[in-house]
């Protein structure tokens, strides 16, 4: 039974306290939680029968070291009333000694804290050192006792659970595992050998159905009471902060909390009660953050969502030599969706899906369960500061059949040897070889034992009362939602639309047909708005504040879009905005123009035709053509696509022809350009240059001059002579004769291809020969180096010499 407080502290901040004022925990199926399994709690085995259950638990830990110190062991049960029952003697069976040593073996009751007090005797009596108790748990003699607590790395509030030698599971904490079912058979089995020092046969009881890992409760892990109840052990305080305004449809809030508890394990009363269900007990208690989020859909529909994470500190107890934990908690993650549906203001049905997992790390809980719920109810305001709440809750992942697939499963016991000391009176006593054999954990694919979860379900009631602000007029004049309808762009340019000939205007850019249109509207009473558009052309698609204007295929113009918005109250407002739509102008296509010249040489005086090529561009342009020579005159077709240029004169020179064509858009190309050459007259060239040589020498260089002759067929050859100053007279036409009668007579070079020219004197002999090719000038001598001749005179001897061949 919650008792609540809350307080808006304004508009967006709300603080609460809880706790509470009764609790009551009714637990059905006592033998599936491990705190029934404690030294202090004792289960029913039937009417009159209550003692402690069969349990898994860490092997007691004594002074000595033990064989099975560390492990997990059978803990049997302690029942004396179900012991009576199987009466013990000679006259007695197998069964009834072995029953009867059964039920007196396992954990006598025990209080709070537990440390120190005896753990059974497993079966082992007087005289069991060797190869019992003793030798088993490390303790003097037959009796073993409970714990001290071994503190685990690391544990604490937000740690591992700290191990309890003989009392808790050995995965950690002060609870140990359930056992819900045994199998017993006899040993020696039917058919083998008996002892050997008598017919001696006993009864061998096992775990069959059981888990190692404790099994509990997160929120009462150490409850032992069949109904628990207690009062005023929890308490939360928190708050909630609402970060959208209150009149917006969508909310959204941050919760945060602590909780913290009344009881702990610190004393007997104080653990009490934690076993009767009070609380977990955590040291440090929990905090909680969370996130809310909430809609309006419609007048009278809201929906909620909410999220929480708690992180839970761990309960510990005091015990004799310090404190240790005794259960590692796991942490929350709540979640839940909700739905209200304020008909009127009396009258509010609601519905709620919430649940719990439960996360981080913990203490292993053997038969967990992630709580998720379904609630459905109805609240009732009277009056609008007083109500009350009424709703069903059903659980929807109860522990049930459903959960465990139909799969059979065996447990298997190994072989084990068992020795039965002598009984004087009873038995003789023998060292038996149980074999290993099976047992059925599972009946129908359901864990033997284990007791199902039924009708987890109830009933809820509330009442609430509190003091509220003044409520606002029942009915306000409505007011008219506020809207502004705005596009994103104001104009939207389409490409040209040009026909043949004309191309776009390269600097206009075609954009996009689509325009976004946002209204931005507001409705002072905060009702549900609803859009509706109209447009002047193009279309509209989308639905909302934000919607999309298509205007593609619309005409060049203006166009206006407008939105109504409805608040569904009566009033409607309007918006509008204007695009302009344009098309990209087209321009002509600019044409090609190209100027062909010769590309050979022209000679010189030989007219040269340049022509001019436009193609492209509109079909209806006129043009012009304006020409222009870099040298030379325009002979003819001046204003025509073909000229003639008038060569004389530019021998050797490179003309170059333009023309500019008229009537073209400014944009285009209106120049094109060509150049031609002027063959240059041929001119003679100075093949050889020599002095008064050895004629055999001379000889030599005219074999040369004649071979550059007769590879010239058209070309004329020149001898041009000058005689020495002082040589005698008529030595430069004689020294030529004798060249030209060398190359004619000996060369074989046509004699009307020489011409010999006297050149006057210089200082010394000088022979020039001169290659004239075809058109060429004639070749004249250089008069411009030349002296004044002086011959000297000449004596003739009347000496006969034998002449050699080289005077010749």
């Amino acid at each position: 039974m919650p008792v609540s407080f809350q307080v808006g502290i304004n508009d967006h901040l709300e603080l609460f306290f809880n706790t509470d004022a009764y609790r009551g925990v009714k637990v059905n199926n006592p033998l599936n939680l491990s705190s029934f399994y404690l030294p202090n709690s004792q289960l029913i085995f039937g009417p009159g029968r209550f003692g402690s259950g069969p349990a898994i638990i860490l092997s007691p830990s004594g002074p000595n070291v033990g064989t099975l110190v560390g492990t997990a062991i059978f803990r049997p049960p302690f029942c004396p009333n179900c012991a009576a029952a199987f009466p013990t003697g000679p006259l007695a069976g197998p069964a009834n000694n072995a029953f009867n040593t059964y039920y007196l073996s396992g954990q006598p009751f025990v209080q709070f804290p537990f440390v120190g007090g005896p753990a059974g005797n497993f079966g082992q009596g007087p005289g069991g050192i060797v190869g019992g108790v003793g030798t088993f748990f490390g303790f003097p003699g037959f009796n073993a006792t409970l714990g001290p607590p071994v503190a685990q790395p690391n544990s604490g509030n937000y740690g591992p659970a700290d191990n309890f030698p003989g009392i808790g599971s050995p995965v950690g904490g002060i609870l140990p595992g359930v056992v819900l079912a045994t199998t017993t058979f006899p040993f020696p089995a039917p058919g083998t050998p008996l002892a050997p020092n008598g017919a001696v046969q006993g009864q061998l009881t096992v775990p069959a159905t059981f888990t190692i890992a404790p099994t509990y409760l997160p929120d009462a892990p150490f409850i032992n009471r069949l109904y628990g109840q207690t009062a005023f052990s929890t308490y939360t305080i928190g708050g909630k902060w609402l970060l959208t305004d209150v009149n917006n449809p969508l909310g959204f809030a941050l919760l945060g909390f602590y909780r913290w508890y009344g009881d702990h394990a610190d004393d007997l009363p104080s653990f009490n009660q934690l076993q009767r269900g009070a609380s977990p007990g955590g040291d440090v208690g929990d905090f909680g953050l969370g996130a809310i989020l909430s809609g309006r859909l419609s007048r009278s529909a809201n929906l909620s969502v909410n999220a929480t994470y708690v992180l839970n500190s761990n309960p510990s107890g005091e015990f004799p030599s310090g404190e240790f934990v005794l259960l590692d908690r796991p942490d929350e993650f709540q979640f839940g969706l909700g739905l209200d549906f304020p008909i009127n203001k009396h009258f509010q049905p609601i519905g709620e899906f919430r649940g719990i997992r439960y996360v981080g790390g913990r203490t292993p809980n053997a038969f967990e369960n992630n709580p998720i719920e379904f609630l459905a109810g109805v609240r009732i305001f009277p009056r609008r500061w007083w109500g009350m709440s009424f709703a069903y809750r059903m659980h929807l992942n109860q522990q049930d059949r459903d959960i465990f697939d139909d799969v059979n499963f065996n447990t298997t016991v190994t072989s084990s040897t068992v020795i039965i000391p002598p009984r004087p009176g009873f038995t003789a006593g023998g060292t038996f070889t149980v074999p290993a054999r099976a047992a059925a954990a599972t009946a129908g694919g359901f864990p033997r034992g284990f007791v199902e979860s039924e009708d987890p379900h109830g009933f809820l009631f509330q009442f609430f009362i509190g003091h509220r602000n003044a409520r606002a007029p029942e009915i306000l004049p409505n007011q008219p939602p506020v809207v502004n309808l705005s596009a994103s762009s104001a104009t939207v340019t389409k490409a040209a639309n040009c026909q043949a000939g004309f191309g776009p205007n390269p600097a206009c850019t075609p954009t996009s047909d689509q325009i976004q249109l946002t209204a931005n509207a507001t409705d002072p009473d905060g009702d549900t708005l609803l859009y509706t558009y109209s447009t002047t052309g193009g279309r509209i698609t989308g639905d909302g504040p934000n919607v999309t204007w298509d205007l593609s295929g619309v005409t060049p113009g203006t166009y206006t879009s407008t939105v109504e918005v409805d608040d569904g109250c009566g009033c409607v407002s309007f918006s509008s905005t204007t695009v302009t739509v344009n098309e990209c102008d087209c321009v002509p296509l600019c044409p090609t123009i190209t100027v062909d010249c010769p590309t050979q040489l022209v000679d010189q005086g030989t007219p040269a035709t340049i022509t001019a090529n436009v193609s492209g561009g509109p079909p209806s342009m006129s043009i012009t053509y304006n020409w222009s020579v870099s040298s030379g005159t325009i002979s003819g077709g001046q204003g025509t696509p073909s000229i003639t240029v008038d060569t004389s004169g530019q021998a050797g020179q490179t003309i170059t022809a333009t023309v500019e064509i008229g009537g073209l858009a400014p944009e285009c190309q209106r120049t094109a350009s060509c150049t031609f050459t002027v063959s240059a007259p041929p001119v003679a060239r100075k093949f050889d240059e020599y002095g008064d040589i050895r004629f055999n020498d001379e000889k030599a260089r005219l074999d040369n001059y004649a071979i550059q002759l007769q590879n010239e067929p058209g070309s004329q050859g020149y001898i041009v002579v000058y005689a020495a100053r002082t040589g005698p007279a008529g030595q430069a036409q004689a020294r030529a004769d004798r060249a030209k009668d060398y190359l004619v007579n000996t060369r074989g070079i046509d004699a009307a291809r020489i011409t010999t020219i006297d050149g006057g004197c210089r200082e010394d002999l000088a022979v020039e020969l001169w290659i004239a090719p075809q058109g060429a000038p004639a070749v004249v001598a250089d008069s411009a180096s030349t002296v004044p001749c002086e011959p000297r005179a000449t004596r003739r001897t009347t000496r006969r010499s034998r002449r050699g061949r080289d005077d010749e």
